[in-house]
């Protein structure tokens, strides 16, 4: 007798796994795997992020809701972020299993699909169908910022309730000294009012913390001992309730950080129609945003956090965008680690700081990241996952792997709170959770988290006098003060406080003027043995300080100005990175509207990820990710990191480009890859955003050879500035020399207006005096014959706008200093100088300036003297005759004619006239090919490249981008 076939619903969720990978899923069968009674039913990743599939037959009892009530539970649980609901015809059980593709391929499924922004309705079809239903949800996740929209409304019900309380200056005042923000030492009427404003915000969001908390802690805990805010919605004084059942919870059970300065707030609030609307407006919002996990899951509190700060600017916190966290983290949990992620056995093992934390932005990221490999890994070798293992997993990352330090001490409240959100269920005997004491009292110096450096452990103060300045753990069971330590690390990540020794961003800037003082000379004193420079930034010194505490192996990740790849004073640490680290990714925005990784800045920003070496190793070729898109969302960056792990870059010295296409067809970035940065060594790969203008750059500075697309390479003599001449003096020491004046006999060449320096050819538009005293601030006359020496008949530019200047360099027929320029002194003949003028404003000497240039904003650049001096020039002096009496005849004939904008150079005709002089005097190709290519550049042009959905017009005919759809890796 032969038995009737009937297949198990394991069978058909694989067979339908195998079924979607035929439709143009790139994945092979073989990397299918059948599930085990702890594992999802069918695991693959759809644009980075990961979708189970739950199945029952139609004769299954209850089957929709059974499927139903799991596939919410995956998606719940953090095992996925989409999950599928399926119902199958019961007719499947008994085909044969040669014919089962075929007849799955036909059959029309019932299926409802989950993600964590919403659920579809139930519907019926085949499985293309499924799967076009599978890419709707995830377009429509990548297109929704959860976390803004809830931090927008809840931020709004903040500002009401602080208007509301504003004017009651001493309820505020109380509620400074209870979030530890006292009033400093001679404050001003303006910043007490700031103050106070910021302590009425900050109390409102910690109150709506503790409730978002509570809610969590009532919906994840079965006991019932913790109420639900729904119990507080009638009643007469929420506030009072509200109050005596959070000291019932941080006294009976535990989470004393959160729910005991909820409470001391409550204290503080008083008893009015008004304050109890204001308890009920944060109640609402709380159950609202709780409806919605995903917000809580990517540092929701952390945005708000940082728009409520009043004085950020001065902490230099500029907070992580939640989708560039989201990026860097899964970028540098891309990489190759020798460890096994999905062991919790080795995890224990395995540490991840951020010596600045502020609200935990990174660290959350840090913790989904490992979640993510946890995950992956263990489903793709075979091993169960089930709600114990993600339990035990939440107690590894909070108790053993994430370290977090900083010192604004309600941060590091949030940061505990936030990631005590990813797992509310779980109760952790300790967090590694650090404020760092930061000020001067007596002989006590506290840096923050800068008293590690030469350190691995600050000790806490024993004396009663200096309790403020002990170092304080915070957990979410309890806080007390002690000694923090940074372990031997496998990965720093850090945005760290964006201040410098320089300019109106100063270090330790929240202090009194006496107490920076002393701690900017402690920190210059500590700072003398680091690879580092405070002239830089504190982000300088922090990566030294992560160098010494990182293991070989391990990795730095950080987010750092874009003047971290060519700036003049980064480059200690582009060395520090050169002799011990593979340079592995650099990611870079070329969006005009994003040039930025933090929320609260528009410089431009760099990410990067570098591996420290082991004995003998060489470090590898560095990959950097050019994006013409920077993602906005959480789901966009994971979309984009998904695409960027699964394209092969293009080498630099290929003919290739390696592009990232979004799912609609336009371009988001360029990945190319480059040899190792040797030294001090610029990071070139990020100045442009096509992988073209990059190629054609390094060519030129590297080779000396000049590619235009579409043209044989030639051979142009070049020499660098410094062997021309000499650069003058910077603007400080001109003005320490010299006054302006209405006539002496020391010309100069005032300001950079794009309105009146039109072309190369000018004339002195100011005179100067020298000195009899000291200019404002300063206590010395510098040396006018010193300055005066270095006056030179060319100018070049030292910043420039390059959307609306038109020059890089002027001519004079007479010596001349600038205040915006650097003089060149040259000993050059008066042809010489001509034929160089005119190689400075064409376009290969424009390229080569935008390989050199420090990115502060877009457009706007400086080219600083270290740059200018090593910058590749056209040797004048050694050219031929006849090619010199060419190029001086054109400058005669085109220096006073008007140029357009340097971004215009591809529509300029004098520009054009320009270019053509030097090709016909040096046998160089066509630039016309150039020009246009140069005139895509966003740092050029200031506008974006990638052009936004719906768009046309970018692309030229033999470049129409095809339309790839997001990519499934089945596991």
């Amino acid at each position: 007798m032969i038995q009737a076939i009937r297949h198990r619903e394991e069978t058909i969720n694989t067979q339908l796994a195998i079924v979607l990978s035929k439709l143009g899923v790139n994945a092979d069968a073989e990397t299918i795997h059948r599930h085990g009674q702890q594992r999802p039913d069918v695991m693959f990743l759809l644009g980075g992020v990961r979708v189970v599939i739950e199945g029952k037959y139609e004769d299954v009892p209850d089957a929709e809701n059974t499927v139903l009530r799991d596939a919410r539970q995956r998606v719940q649980s953090g095992i996925c972020h989409i999950a599928v609901a399926l119902i199958y015809p019961k007719t499947l059980r008994a085909v044969r299993v040669g014919d089962l593709e075929a007849a799955l391929s036909k059959s029309r499924l019932r299926h409802l699909v989950i993600s964590e922004t919403g659920e579809t309705d139930w519907a019926e079809g085949s499985p293309d169908e499924v799967l076009a239903s599978l890419r709707r949800a995830h377009e429509a996740m990548t297109k929704d910022d959860i976390v803004a929209a809830s931090a927008e409304r809840l931020s709004q019900r903040i500002q009401s309730i602080a208007d509301l309380w504003a004017g009651a200056g001493g309820v505020c005042d109380k509620l400074s000294d209870v979030l530890g923000m006292p009033p400093r030492r001679g404050e001003t009427a303006d910043e007490r009012d700031g103050r106070r404003e910021t302590a009425a915000k900050v109390a409102a969001l910690v109150l709506a913390n503790a409730m978002i908390f509570q809610e969590q802690l009532a919906a994840t805990n079965a006991d019932g001992r913790i109420d639900s805010l729904r119990a507080y919605d009638n009643a007469a004084d929420p506030i009072n309730e509200i109050k005596a059942h959070w000291r019932w919870i941080w006294t009976r059970i535990n989470y004393v950080p959160i729910f005991q300065i909820g409470e001391a707030i409550l204290e503080e609030v008083p008893i009015t129609q008004g304050a109890i609307a204001a308890v009920r407006w944060l109640k609402d919002e709380a159950k609202a945003i709780c409806a919605n996990q995903s917000a809580l899951r990517h540092d929701l509190m952390g945005r708000i956090y940082h728009w409520l700060l009043h004085h950020a600017k001065y902490l230099g916190t500029y907070y992580t965008a939640t989708s560039s966290a989201t990026m860097l983290l899964k970028l540098t949990f891309a990489q190759k680690w020798d460890i096994d992620f999905g062991s919790l056995k080795k995890l224990v093992d395995f540490v991840a700081a951020d010596l600045a934390c502020g609200t935990g932005t990174l660290l959350m990221a840090t913790a989904q990241a490992i979640t993510d490999r946890f995950i992956v890994d263990r489903v793709s070798s075979g091993r169960k996952i089930e709600q114990t293992d993600l339990k035990h997993l939440h107690e590894t990352l909070m108790e053993n792997i994430i370290y977090g330090y900083d010192v604004l001490p309600s941060a590091v409240h949030l940061t505990a709170s936030t990631l005590g959100m990813l797992a509310p269920e779980v109760t952790y005997r300790r967090m590694n959770l650090f404020t760092m004491p930061m000020g001067v009292q007596g002989r006590t110096l506290r840096l923050g988290s800068l008293d590690f450096i030469g350190h691995r452990t600050v000790p806490t103060q024993f004396t009663l006098d200096y309790s403020q300045m002990e170092v304080k753990q915070t957990g979410v069971v309890s806080e007390h003060y002690t000694k923090a330590e940074v372990p031997v690390l496998d990965l720093c990540v850090m945005n760290p406080p964006f201040v410098r020794s320089v300019g109106g961003n100063l270090l330790f800037g929240s202090l009194p003027d006496d107490e920076r003082d002393k701690l900017q000379a402690e920190l210059k004193r500590r700072a003398q043995n680091l690879k580092a420079s405070i002239t830089a930034g504190l982000g300088s010194v922090f990566m030294a300080i992560a160098d010494k505490h990182l293991r070989a192996g391990g990795r730095m990740a950080f987010i750092l100005p874009a003047a971290l790849a060519t700036g003049e004073a980064w480059g200690e640490s582009r060395r520090l990175i050169a002799d011990g680290y593979h340079l592995e990714v650099v990611i870079v925005s070329h969006d005009a509207e994003r040039p930025n990784f933090s929320e609260n800045t528009d410089l431009s920003e760099l990410m990067f990820v570098a591996r420290k070496l082991k004995r003998n190793e060489t470090p590898g070729r560095t990959l950097y990710v050019n994006l013409w898109h920077n993602p906005a969302t959480i789901y966009e960056a994971m979309d984009m990191t998904s695409r960027i792990v699964g394209t092969r870059a293009a080498d630099v010295e290929s003919g290739a480009v390696a592009p990232i296409t979004g799912s609609d067809g336009r371009k988001l970035a360029e990945i190319v890859s480059l040899p190792a940065a040797q030294g001090e060594e610029q990071w070139i790969g990020v100045q442009f955003a096509q992988t073209w203008t990059l190629r054609v750059a390094v060519q030129l500075l590297r080779d000396k050879v000049l590619a235009v697309p579409g043209s044989q390479p030639v051979t142009v003599p070049l020499c660098r500035v410094s062997e021309i001449g000499g650069l003058g003096n910077d603007q400080r020491d001109i003005h320490d020399a010299f006054e302006l004046s209405d006539w002496s006999p020391y010309p100069a060449f005032w300001n950079h207006d794009a309105k009146s320096v039109l072309s190369i050819a000018q004339r002195p538009n100011a005179f100067l005096a020298p000195r009899t005293t000291p200019a404002k601030g300063r206590t010395k006359i510098k040396n006018q014959e010193s300055v005066w020496g270095k006056a030179g008949r060319i100018l070049l530019v030292e910043r420039v706008r390059t959307n609306s200047h038109r020059v890089l360099a002027v001519g004079f027929e007479q010596a001349v200093l600038g205040n915006t320029w650097w003089a060149l002194k040259a000993n050059l003949a008066a042809e010489q100088e001509k034929a160089l003028l005119l190689w400075l404003n064409s376009t290969p000497s424009l390229l080569l300036m935008l390989s050199r240039r420090v990115v502060t904003q877009g457009a706007w650049m400086k080219i600083k003297k270290p740059q200018w001096e090593a910058m590749p020039v056209l040797d004048v002096r050694n050219l031929a005759d006849n090619a010199l009496h060419q190029l001086a005849d054109a400058y005669d004939r085109l220096s006073g004619q008007e140029l357009q904008a340097l971004a215009r150079l591809n529509v300029d005709p004098v520009r054009a006239e320009i270019d053509a002089a030097i090709s016909a005097a040096l046998h160089l190709p066509d630039m016309k090919a150039l020009r246009e290519l140069l005139a895509r550049e966003p740092g050029l042009t200031g506008k974006g490249i990638s052009f936004k959905p719906g768009q046309t017009g970018l692309f030229g005919k033999d470049e129409l981008p095809g339309t790839h759809p997001v990519q499934i890796e089945l596991l």
